[in-house]
């Protein structure tokens, strides 16, 4: 029997954990990241600092949004 959390967000709304890139960044210390051709607000750690557009992050799914981990390095 699936538990209640799981019967309200269907597995659908939770992909696994990947890249994104980053669509906006927003006063409040979060940031817009594009998912699907869509961008949707992103929670990020504090050890992703310096946040800028067109970032390419690391993204882990929680139930009904992301956590944006850290910016994936250019070197």
């Amino acid at each position: 029997m699936p538990s209640l959390v799981d019967a309200i967000m269907p597995l659908a709304s939770n992909p696994g954990p990947g890249s994104a890139v980053v669509a906006a960044v927003n006063g409040d210390g979060t940031v817009d990241i594009v998912v699907g051709g869509a961008n949707v607000p992103a929670s990020c750690l504090e050890g992703y600092t310096d946040r800028a557009v067109d970032d390419v992050v690391f993204v882990v799914p929680v139930r009904g949004g992301y956590v944006v981990v850290n910016r994936f390095t250019t070197t």
